[in-house]
């Protein structure tokens, strides 16, 4: 209003006595319309195989399918909101049996695109509606090594992870868990899961798509490259190395995602008197 005040003055002093007793233009009040837009919003999932598999050292990107020579990527045909996606076996290759402790590294990743490769990794996703925050997510080594029998176990063996790199999918812009263990060690004692990851329910971290990679390759920018195939380890105690049966073996390692508990309420207190 200031300007067209400005320009209805300077046309008054212009034309002078020639404007005098001539009414000054009306100007329309701007008018508005509003619409509505609408959308409903469902609960969504994750899982079933139709996501690809982050790229944790180039999280904008997606991983290509495992070369068939690759130890092989899982991927969970159960949906949820609240899921683990992905996992890799762990292939340790050949031991021999040994008077001493046996050490093997899992062979990395690789893939049908070329000479890339990457750590043993696990993928999972929260789309959990309602502002629900807050999660764990663990490892246990919930079967040890044995053959095809049960009769052959590789007793007291263990596996180490090291060189964690937790990533976010690209386009997840949410607050990244900010507790993750990046080494740890998996035994064969019961309820031995440890905890890899937690995502703050008070510090509403976590929502969206991450993966964490162990060991990164030689290309890496990120992490500590060149440790693909040296950061997960098997290891065999000397009393087993020293009997163990020429046979193949299989251990299981179960990846779990647990929402947090819900706030307990504080019981109401009255006062006495």
């Amino acid at each position: 209003m200031k300007a067209r005040s400005l320009c209805t003055t300077t046309l008054a002093a212009i034309l002078g006595v020639a404007v005098v007793g001539t009414a000054s233009p009306a100007f329309a009040a701007p008018t508005e319309l509003s619409s509505t837009g609408n959308v409903t919003v469902e609960e969504g999932t994750a899982g079933g195989g139709d996501q690809g598999t982050v790229d944790p050292e180039n999280p904008d990107q997606t991983l290509p399918t495992p070369d068939p020579d690759s130890p092989g990527e899982n991927t969970n045909p159960d949906t949820g909101s609240l899921v683990i996606e992905k996992t890799t076996n762990l292939d340790f290759g050949t031991i021999k049996t040994s008077a001493n402790t046996v050490t093997s590294f899992a062979k990395p990743m690789s893939f049908e695109s070329g000479a890339k490769t990457r750590g043993a990794y696990v993928q999972w996703a929260d789309v959990r509606a309602g502002g629900t925050y807050g999660y764990t997510v663990t490892a246990q080594l919930s079967s040890q090594f044995k053959d095809s029998t049960g009769a052959n176990v590789l007793t007291g063996s263990t596996i180490d992870f090291s060189n964690g790199l937790l990533a976010a999918q690209g386009d997840n812009t949410n607050t990244v868990p900010s507790s993750a263990q990046t080494a740890f060690q998996l035994t064969e004692a019961a309820n031995d899961a440890k905890t890899i990851v937690t995502a703050s329910k008070d510090k509403k971290e976590g929502k969206g798509r991450y993966a964490m990679e162990f060991g990164q390759s030689k290309d890496s920018t990120v992490g500590v490259a060149g440790t693909d195939a040296n950061s997960v380890k098997l290891t065999v105690p000397a009393a087993t190395a020293s009997n163990m049966a020429a046979t193949n073996y299989t251990a299981t390692v179960t990846w779990k995602i647990t929402a947090a508990p819900a706030a307990e309420e504080t019981p109401e207190v009255t006062p006495e008197g």
